[in-house]
């Protein structure tokens, strides 16, 4: 069984949730909220990934736990778009993901109907197989509320965990 830890708002964190409940059933994970209150609690939970979309900085105050919950953590995930001590976190597998052309994983362009997320690196996904760097072109149901920093973690969770769950959102 795999854990993936959130550190972000509820709100992000629910919509997370809710498109990673739709992953098959051979990938099963359980999903945290990480947050200042719960940090001291999960601090002995091995998690295969961490993703850290907003919050970095006031999480910063639980340091030596926060460093422990990363330095057991497979991959992480930083949106460096709102983090911006996301160096001060250490991993042999740190996807960045925003719009800003430092990031990992970005957006090349994007309209009402389709975003193309553009991976510029490689590296192994959970099963040890390659991921290429790659232009996707991802279609976006016209009514998807999902932001885009949102669409952009699927995507790499979609990658890593080499599950089909970005086709259409």
């Amino acid at each position: 069984m795999s854990f993936i830890g959130i550190i972000s708002s509820k709100k992000y964190y629910d919509n997370m949730k809710k498109e990673l409940l739709k992953m098959k059933e051979n990938v099963q994970i359980n999903i945290i909220h990480i947050n200042l209150k719960s940090i001291i609690n999960i601090k002995n939970i091995k998690f295969e990934t961490i993703i850290i979309q907003e919050g970095l900085n006031k999480i910063q105050s639980q340091s030596n736990n926060l460093r422990k919950i990363c330095d057991n953590a497979k991959y992480i995930f930083i949106n460096t778009d709102l983090n911006k001590n996301y160096k001060e976190i250490k991993c042999d597998n740190v996807v960045t993901y925003g719009l800003n052309i430092e990031a990992m994983v970005t957006v090349s362009s994007i309209t009402d109907s389709v975003v193309l997320i553009y991976w510029q690196k490689n590296m192994k996904n959970r099963l040890g197989e390659k991921i290429e760097i790659e232009e996707k072109r991802i279609n976006l149901d016209v009514e998807n509320t999902l932001k885009i920093d949102e669409i952009l973690t699927i995507y790499i969770i979609s990658k890593i965990y080499k599950e089909n769950i970005i086709e259409q959102i």
